[in-house]
């Protein structure tokens, strides 16, 4: 793509971009999955980093949480091409085949979706829908050169654009659990994970636990 667009066109085109798509019914759908992804890639990572011999709560989460912010930045950058299109571009997430699990298979697809949900709903009630919508403004006009009065800039870099909009975020989030996991620790000092730490705490011994 070769226009060229002054900062006037530039605002008006993102504007437009994320008002006639932040309303669409998939879009939120779309983002709470985003987020459900993001925390099973975390669960998962934890899990193999404690299969690993990492016992300390706070350090394990602080690098879980690291690798699914990796994660994350993957899934907007694939989701940013489903909004291209005026509809909302792609699958609109109406079905999700689970038949080839078993009854827990189940619980846990749909314990993760559900806390995707409240995860999406939380960052969208935070304002985060038009910061990732954003991105995407980004990854659909990118080659667009925006004259300014002192130089030009390229649209496209929709990386820098996500981690500005969500850095915040992401730290308050890190830190939050970071702080949560050493308080459960310092308390239960023979816990490995979040549901030892509980059960500990609640005076019975763990038989399962959250990583």
């Amino acid at each position: 793509m070769s226009e060229e667009w002054d900062r006037g066109r530039y605002e008006r085109e993102k504007r437009n971009f994320i008002e006639s798509r932040r309303n669409l019914r998939p879009v939120y759908l779309h983002v709470s999955l985003i987020f459900a992804a993001t925390w099973l890639a975390g669960w998962g990572f934890s899990w193999m980093l404690l299969m690993l011999g990492m016992a300390n709560m706070p350090a394990r989460y602080a690098i879980s949480f690291f690798l699914s912010y990796l994660v994350f930045i993957a899934c907007v950058r694939i989701w940013s091409d489903l909004v291209r299109a005026e509809t909302g571009g792609g699958w609109d997430g109406g079905s999700i085949d689970v038949g080839g699990t078993d009854g827990e298979g189940c619980l846990v697809v749909i314990a993760v979706l559900v806390l995707g949900l409240v995860a999406g709903a939380v960052f969208a009630m935070l304002g985060g829908l038009p910061l990732l919508l954003e991105v995407a403004f980004e990854v659909a006009f990118a080659g667009v050169v925006v004259r300014r009065v002192s130089r030009k800039l390229t649209v496209g870099d929709w990386l820098g654009a996500l981690i500005r909009n969500t850095w915040l975020h992401a730290l308050a989030a890190l830190i939050a659990l970071v702080a949560i996991a050493g308080v459960l620790q310092a308390k239960a000092p023979g816990a490995k994970t979040f549901g030892e730490a509980v059960k500990s705490l609640r005076g019975s011994q763990p038989i399962a636990s959250w990583r």
